[in-house]
Order: structure tokens, then C-alpha cells, then sequence
């Protein structure tokens, strides 16, 4: 009986081993694809993906913002952000974005710009 379950459990091994390979191959194959997409979008003077399909690659021209110094941002506004930073740095972010969505917004409102303020997600 023991044997048995040695045998299962070498087996179980022997699958988990196999299926970690295959894991990290293909995420080396999913790296390498992305890559080539990257390049050949750069290549084409395109959106990137993640713009593209909500934006599409048609007449309209966009405007990108991306914030480098979002945490420094945060810890202006409050004290209390730097522990933050620390424990919930997505939560951080989100509340970040919102803040400065809004005040984007009413700038370009009290310009007299009609304009859709939204974050995408990226890379």
C-alpha cells in the first residue's frame, strides 16, 4: 500500500514538474509575442494595444497624459498617504487619478473645451 502511494505521489511530482515547464514556456512565448506586437505597432505609427481598441486608428486624434510622479501627488495632498503608499498602492492610485480626472475636467470646462477625460490602463 505504501508503495502505491509513493508510486502516486512520485507521478503527481512528475506531472507538476511537467506543467511548471509548460507554464513558463509559454509566458516566455507570451513575452516574446508581445514584443513583436510592440515593434510592429511602433513600426506602424499605431495606438498601442491597449488604446487601440477603444480608440480605434481612425480620424480622431488623441491626447495621452501619463503621470510619472503619481505617489509624489499623493503625498502633497495628505500626510497620511505615505503608510498608504506602502499598503495599498492601487487604491492610492485610483483615488489619485479621480482627484486629478476631475480637476482636468474642470479646466478644460472652464476653457470651454468639450473633451472625454478618462484613464486607461496600461502597461
Amino acid at each position: 500500500m505504501e508503495t502505491i502511494g509513493l508510486v502516486l505521489v512520485v507521478m503527481g511530482l512528475g506531472v507538476l514538474g511537467m506543467a511548471v515547464v509548460a507554464l513558463l514556456r509559454l509566458r516566455r512565448e507570451l513575452a516574446a509575442t508581445q514584443g513583436q506586437a510592440l515593434d510592429l505597432a511602433e513600426r506602424m505609427n499605431a495606438l498601442p494595444p491597449e488604446l487601440a481598441g477603444g480608440l480605434g486608428t481612425g480620424d480622431r486624434h488623441v491626447i495621452t497624459v501619463e503621470l510619472l510622479n503619481l505617489f509624489e501627488l499623493a503625498h502633497k495632498e495628505s500626510a497620511l498617504t505615505r503608510p498608504l503608499t506602502a499598503l495599498t498602492p492601487r487604491l492610492l492610485r485610483d483615488v489619485v487619478h479621480k482627484k486629478i480626472i476631475g480637476r482636468v475636467r474642470e479646466s478644460l470646462s472652464a476653457a470651454g473645451v468639450e473633451a472625454d477625460v478618462r484613464v486607461h490602463r496600461a502597461r
